[in-house]
């Protein structure tokens, strides 16, 4: 069962939940097996540093204790570190001994952004769960003695039952006076989940991803929503320029090719809209700007005209013209007739003499 008045049990796991969503903000690349990216980002996370170096030739990150002589800027020069897993226990220089990864450019971490605003959470929500309680009595009951009391208490316990109950002496009639309720009307719970949504927005906002907490209940205008945009993005980009400085260091040092960019939701959102990054779909340059470029082609030397042959139009088909019998063949016609007649004849005879 929920325990609403354990606020600090509460806000640890509103802290973890939302710390379940960041530890997915980038993604690494090429990372040793020796250095698990939900590691390295919890301790960035919740610390605000990890300090990468070498164990029996072996890489780890560590947190510890940042101390040392400071250096002239004031910062730390030294670490800690103490192990029993590895049995390490040493003190480090943090420019000679490894590679120093902060989470933001002053090592805040994202554990008291979380810290700050699931405090307000919590403190709302017992608001909302006393609202709610507040909401069932509608009538106070007083009683002016004990007998009175427990008549009275009897008489609510069988309706909340859905019992009939019946009243069985005037004395609790004359003993029992009924106050105005503490009961809210709606505005009042309203105005408690507009401020849960508010807080929430506000949370979100801070880590990139685009929540709108406008309590004005109308719709934003584009200005508005691009105002939004503008303001929640330099956060998230100093996180990652303070992990890509982290890991040329480290590369080089250690001789890798580590590499890290925004990882989920934030990969879409966040990397199109700050500094030093185009998005793949968006060209490199304004095509409209662009001319054509100008392709020389070789000449084309001329070829030799050649004369088309005429065009010979189609002769109409001469109609066959049927032979005209005149006397002078019919009389060729009878003589060779006659001479073939002759020739059988003397074949025939000279067949007969045989």
């Amino acid at each position: 069962m929920y325990d609403y008045k354990a606020k600090k049990v509460n806000i640890a796991q509103m802290n973890g939940y939302m710390l379940a969503k960041t530890l997915s903000m980038f993604e690494y690349d090429k990372l040793p097996d020796s250095l698990p990216q939900v590691e390295i980002e919890r301790m960035m996370q919740t610390t605000g540093y990890a300090f990468v170096t070498e164990v029996e030739g072996t890489l780890y990150a560590f947190t510890g204790g940042l101390g040392g002589v400071p250096d002239v800027y004031g910062q730390p020069t030294q670490i800690v570190i103490s192990n029993p897993a590895l049995g390490f226990n040493k003190t480090l220089s943090l420019k000679d001994d490894g590679v120093l990864f902060i989470n933001d450019s002053l090592r805040m971490g994202l554990l008291p952004l979380f810290e700050k605003h699931n405090t307000l959470l919590a403190e709302n929500e017992v608001s909302m769960v006393m609202h709610g309680y507040n909401t069932r009595i509608q009538k106070v009951i007083s009683a002016s003695d004990d007998r009175t009391k427990a008549s009275a208490e009897a008489f609510v316990k069988k309706a909340v039952d859905g019992e009939l109950a019946v009243i069985g002496e005037n004395a609790l009639f004359d003993g029992v006076k009924l106050q105005g309720g503490t009961g809210d009307g709606a505005g009042s719970i309203m105005n408690l989940i507009e401020y849960q949504q508010y807080i929430k927005s506000s949370m979100f906002n801070e880590i990139g991803l685009a929540q709108n907490f406008n309590m004005k209940r109308e719709r934003l205008v584009s200005a508005e929503i691009e105002q939004i945009k503008e303001s929640i993005y330099p956060y998230v980009y100093d996180m990652l320029k303070c992990r890509l400085k982290a890991l040329e260091k480290l590369n080089a040092k250690y001789g890798l090719a580590i590499e890290v960019d925004f990882g989920s939701v934030w990969n879409a959102n966040v990397k199109s809209h700050i500094d030093d990054v185009i998005p793949a779909e968006q060209p490199l340059v304004d095509e409209s700007t662009v001319e054509e470029p100008v392709v020389e082609t070789a000449p084309v030397e001329e070829q030799p005209v050649v004369e088309a042959a005429p065009v010979v139009e189609p002769v109409e088909p001469i109609e066959p013209i049927e032979p005209v019998e005149t006397a002078e063949a019919v009389k060729i016609e009878e003589v060779i007739e006659a001479a073939v007649e002759e020739i059988v004849a003397i074949v025939e005879t000279k067949k007969e003499g045989e």
